[in-house]
């Protein structure tokens, strides 16, 4: 009875994933449509805030990449790899950084906070890659 309540459990977890994923699909594809549109104008207009929500784009493009790459990976092998989990995260953590550093907004507490987050996060990934777990 147990073992039927599991499987009813990862069935629904592995159809959410999978919509989870085509919506992460669709985005992505959203996302790069947003910046080939937003090219031509920053070239032509040469405003400096067009040019930050350019970038701004294309960092959150990175991290959708990255999104759409674990939800592929659990739908692989069935589990959230940490490595993954931790790359993600860090890739997020540096395109914050990139854009306070683009925008100049920030503090040197911050700095050495994103620091201490950006050498936790790969601290955790190498660990998860030293350490991977037994196959059973």
């Amino acid at each position: 009875m147990w073992n039927l309540r599991f499987e009813y459990l990862n069935r629904v977890y592995d159809i959410a994933i999978f919509l989870m994923s085509l919506v992460v699909t669709v985005l992505v594809g959203v996302k790069m449509v947003s910046i080939v549109v937003q090219i031509p104008e920053a070239i032509m207009t040469l405003s400096p805030a067009s040019f930050d929500t350019l970038i701004t784009e294309i960092l959150t493009f990175f991290v959708l990449i990255e999104l759409a790459k674990a939800f592929t990976e659990y739908l692989e092998f069935k589990r959230v790899r940490l490595h993954i989990m931790a790359e993600l995260a860090s890739i997020f953590t540096i395109r914050e950084l990139l854009i306070s550093l683009y925008k100049q907004n920030f503090d040197w507490t911050i700095l050495i906070a994103f620091s201490i987050l950006i050498l936790s996060l790969t601290l955790v990934r190498t660990m998860a890659l030293k350490y991977k777990p037994s196959k059973k």
